[in-house]
């Protein structure tokens, strides 16, 4: 068979629908749901993404938000003399703090102006990490 041949056959055997109005063939009276494929009887149909898009970002937002006010509520606690550390890592004594900028003491003669929102108050690692240990012994000695 010359290979025409066979391809002429192939696209004589193509799957066409027919035209609308010929006599003898059922036609499709519905539409076409809109939406690719979301249930006609649900309510939500094509708001079902958006609400799930909602439930995840929605928390996360708020954590987000939440996290920023204790931040500068931290930040507007803090006063001269106070140990701080910033975003990347330096440690100083507070000198002076205004709305955008804060100066930071690293050293003796050494003052560095930082920006004020990367300046927050330094815990003290011996005190927190004391008070912790403590409250475990004092519940398993209830125990």
């Amino acid at each position: 068979m010359p290979s025409s041949l066979l391809s002429s056959d192939l696209l004589l055997a193509q799957n066409v629908p027919p035209k609308s109005g010929t006599p003898g063939v059922a036609q499709d009276t519905a539409p076409a749901a809109p939406g690719g494929g979301a249930p006609q009887g649900s309510p939500l149909g094509g708001f079902m993404p958006l609400l799930m898009m909602l439930v995840i970002f929605v928390p996360f937002f708020l954590l987000m938000s939440r996290r920023q006010k204790k931040e500068q509520a931290a930040r507007s606690s803090l006063k001269k003399g106070d140990k701080v550390v910033g975003n990347s890592g330096l440690v100083g004594e507070l000198m002076e703090l205004d709305e955008h900028f804060a100066k930071v003491k690293v050293a003796p003669g050494v003052t560095v102006q930082m920006l004020a929102n990367t300046v927050s108050p330094m815990a003290e690692p011996g005190k927190a990490s004391t008070k912790k240990l403590e409250e475990a012994k004092a519940a398993s000695d209830k125990k």
